[in-house]
């Protein structure tokens, strides 16, 4: 049986590449950055060491155009093929998807990602979908699912498996119900690199220092705070579950003293907090991993680690740390069910920065409710945070209602969400009513990403050299030569449409 798990290449009107994968905020990029597919990658980890064919179609990181990754697809002929749905991209799936379904009538077509598992019976609907997973954990159901149609005839009625909606004929879709994680995230294998052809996904990062860099398999699947309305990562659909620490520190092990990794980045939602977080740090000391010239990174929260463990993680050369700020006053983050406070991320920048951490801070514009009192708050803020040093970087991003998530629905139920088409969800427009012009969120982007060319900025990095800080040398020099093309890209995506109303 082959098995294709595919990316095709999404491209614009305006020659940018759709980033699909991760299933987080999809954006177009002329300068794209490639993140590898972190459980899609296990899932075919699995699959191959189950003695199927699998083919890593990812015709991004692979440089190809949609016409010749759509000509190597159908000459591969798969017996199935897997893609990933976000919302931006949905309409362009569902012309794919028929197109290949006529091209390759026999072929078992899974679509998997949030937008089709909270809205199953749309796609179905709209497309010749086979198969929609009700699940995020694609590795644990695809391990079952496909043995099982390759042992059954009638897989289409009779499927036991937990998490799927199965299209029977145009009008009759089987539900198997929802999927209950209670297999250890530790027997999902750790992802074979050559097989997604890890280094098409090494370089073009703009959150690598150094590189080879890789994203390491995530310690935790899902968020075990999972709480923010506007997170794909909230809802009865979606389990917390961690894998252990010594199976993780095996596979970092592999990856700087194998492969050569000099950067590893987890992508957890949240990584480790308190014990497990230290025995982390402990256990990459313990095998002479930060003597390597390779730095660590991860996603965390404000408030989940205290100075004991940052102070030992720096210890371990842990360098990159991303951090969700989205605004800075109290009503918003209480809106947002963020769970601390705009004096909470101050206290806890002081920490990382003293012991040499390099935050990174993420933020949207664009509530339907932000008022230009708050808004200004939030530019002035993170002015003073950089300025400060508190922060190294920073990521803005036009707040879009994600894929049926709890502000996604709020935005419905108050009758503010302005878009109905599906490709207006890009994040390149604001698509909610505002109670201020959107052209003034998007000047405040312009004024947050302008920070990295501002003399007090530059002034407050290099404050920060000395002879023995290689990894602010790095910072200075490195970063320095991406943010002219980093920083203009980013505020181009995010303020074309400026002036232009959402079509209804």
């Amino acid at each position: 049986m082959k098995i294709a798990i595919s990316y095709p290449p999404i491209i614009n009107q305006d020659g940018q590449k759709a980033m699909v994968s991760q299933n987080r905020n999809v954006q177009f990029f002329k300068k794209p950055t490639y993140l590898l597919p972190v459980v899609h990658g296990q899932a075919a980890t699995w699959l191959r060491d189950l003695g199927y064919n699998v083919l890593w179609d990812d015709g991004n990181s692979q440089l190809k155009t949609y016409e010749q990754w759509y000509q190597d697809l159908l000459t591969w002929n798969p017996d199935v093929v897997v893609f990933e749905s976000t919302t931006p991209v949905m309409n362009f799936y569902w012309r794919l998807i028929d197109q290949l379904k006529t091209d390759r009538p026999n072929c078992i077509v899974i679509m998997t990602g949030y937008h089709s598992m909270r809205k199953p019976e749309e796609t179905l609907r709209m497309s010749a979908t086979d198969i929609v997973l009700r699940s995020n954990h694609i590795d644990f159901v695809l391990r079952k699912l496909i043995p099982y149609i390759d042992e059954h005839s009638n897989w289409r009625s009779e499927c036991p498996i937990e998490g799927l909606m199965i299209q029977r004929d145009e009008n009759d879709f089987f539900d198997t119900g929802n999927f209950k994680q209670i297999e250890p995230l530790d027997l999902s294998p750790d992802i074979d690199r050559d097989l997604v052809q890890w280094k098409n996904y090494a370089y073009e990062n703009g959150n690598y220092l150094q590189t080879p860099g890789t994203y390491a398999t995530s310690v935790v699947r899902d968020c075990m705070f999972g709480k923010c309305t506007f997170c794909r990562y909230n809802g009865p659909d979606l389990t917390f579950s961690m894998r252990s620490v010594q199976k993780s520190l095996d596979e970092y092990q592999r990856l700087v003293e194998d492969y050569g990794a000099r950067e590893i980045f987890d992508d957890s939602g949240v990584w480790y907090r308190g014990a497990e977080a230290r025995e982390f740090a402990k256990g990459i000391i313990d095998r002479g991993l930060h003597k390597k010239d390779c730095y660590f990174g991860f996603n965390t929260r404000f408030g989940y680690l205290d100075e004991d463990t940052v102070a030992l993680l720096a210890k371990a050369n842990f360098r990159f740390v991303l951090i969700g700020l989205e605004a800075s006053d109290e009503e918003t983050l209480a809106r947002l069910n963020k769970g601390y406070g705009v004096e909470d991320a101050e206290r806890n920048l002081k920490i990382y920065t003293k012991h040499g951490l390099f935050p990174h801070l993420t933020i949207m514009v664009g509530y339907y409710w932000q008022t230009r009192e708050q808004l200004k708050q939030t530019v002035n803020n993170v002015r003073k945070l950089m300025f400060k040093g508190l922060a190294r970087t920073l990521q803005v991003t036009l707040c879009t209602p994600l894929d049926f998530t709890p502000y996604h629905q709020e935005c419905i139920d108050n009758g503010v969400l302005l878009a109905k088409d599906y490709d207006d969800f890009d994040m390149s427009r604001l698509i909610v009513k505002t109670p201020i012009p959107h052209d003034e969120y998007y000047a405040a982007v312009r004024q947050m990403y302008g920070i990295a060319f501002h003399p007090q900025f530059i002034a407050r990095q290099l404050s920060f050299l000395s002879p023995r800080s290689k990894t602010d040398w790095q910072f200075l020099f490195t970063y320095g030569t991406r943010a002219v093309r980093r920083v203009r890209q980013h505020v181009f995506n995010l303020t074309k449409h400026e002036g232009k109303p959402v079509s209804p």
